[in-house]
């Protein structure tokens, strides 16, 4: 695996000034998260700084990467090409970047959609993403806030179930892991 600075640089390059300053915020985010839920820092570094490797690539290339990579579109993704981004950064963080953590690449995974049962890495990067300090103000972000440090899975219900409602409300696609996730959670918290 390339080493923090060499995939840093590497990234940068690859990423728009204003995607790569949202990777530096979940980076920033993540790391205090992983600190609090005592979660490896190399682990958390790494799946934070890859977590959007794919994002700034173009439509029509992403779709012949996940061809190329064998990454199978689900009927949502193929609706909604943007939602296999983080399936082909996972893909991406393997081949060109050298992540063989399948922990990692979990979490570089279901950065987007979430899944049923996601570790605690998963979590931080999911909620990382979704809190990083440069997001522009949104219904039930400051929510999200005030749970993350004290309660991930309530910080991750929250998260989940504003995904599912600004999705709906706009009309956009809503992949069942979203659900799944949401869903998992909850019937855990009730245990």
């Amino acid at each position: 695996m390339l080493n923090y600075n060499e995939i840093q640089e590497k990234l940068q390059s690859a990423l728009s000034p204003g995607r790569f300053n949202h990777t530096l915020g979940v980076l920033e985010t993540a790391l205090k998260l992983g600190h609090i839920y005592n979660i490896d820092e190399e682990k958390v570094k790494v799946s934070a700084l890859l977590h959007d490797c794919a994002k700034d690539i173009p439509n029509t290339l992403k779709l012949r990467l996940c061809k190329e990579y064998h990454i199978p579109l689900d009927e949502f993704m193929s609706q909604d090409i943007e939602l296999c981004h983080s399936f082909l950064g996972a893909e991406i963080a393997k081949r060109e970047y050298g992540v063989k953590d399948e922990e990692i690449l979990n979490a570089i995974k279901y950065h987007t959609t979430g899944r049923a049962d996601m570790s605690v890495l998963e979590k931080i990067i999911y909620l990382a993403d979704y809190i990083e300090p440069n997001r522009i103000p949104f219904r039930g972000l400051e929510e999200v806030r005030q749970y993350v440090e004290n309660d991930l899975d309530k910080a991750m219900i929250t998260a989940l179930k504003n995904t599912i409602e600004y999705l709906t409300k706009n009309n956009r696609i809503i992949h069942p892991l979203t659900i799944e996730a949401l869903e998992f959670i909850i019937s855990k918290k009730e245990d």
